[in-house]
């Protein structure tokens, strides 16, 4: 005979495991791209390779949605990758997928520091920058 408490308890549980992180799954993040480095594995260390295409300077991460979204460069705006996988842990968020073969890793530190790595046959690109939750964005001059 299941009680009612084994019931709550048990949809409870399914919630949590289905929603992670409720209270900041439907975060979203502006970000900016302060440096980017690439290591080969032959230990050449450099700026990544991005073929004839500009370096994104400018991010829109939506955990909700699951997605990171280029705003900036202009040739670049509108580019979407797909994540995964998003989970919270001592107030960092950390969003992970896979594009065209290769490993995509963010993480947004509660101090608003964001690390970014992706991981291709061969080479490893680190990007550091900043992340600013949207609802702290507050238009100019408007008070604290």
């Amino acid at each position: 005979m299941v009680t009612t408490a084994t019931r709550l308890f048990v949809m409870t549980l399914a919630v949590n495991l289905l929603v992670p992180g409720a209270a900041w799954a439907g975060q979203t993040w502006l970000c900016s791209v302060t440096s980017a480095v690439a290591v080969d594995e032959d230990g050449t260390i450099g700026p990544p390779d991005l073929g004839d295409r500009e370096r994104p300077t400018f991010m829109r991460v939506d955990a909700a949605k699951k997605e990171l979204t280029l705003l900036a460069p202009e040739s670049r705006r509108g580019e979407v990758t797909k994540l995964e996988a998003v989970h919270e842990k001592d107030g960092m968020v950390i969003l992970s997928g896979v594009e065209d073969g290769r490993n995509v890793s963010l993480l947004i530190a509660a101090d608003g520091r964001m690390t970014l790595s992706v991981i291709a046959d061969g080479v490893v690109w680190s990007v550091f920058g900043n992340a600013l939750a949207e609802g702290d964005a507050k238009p100019a001059g408007e008070a604290k």
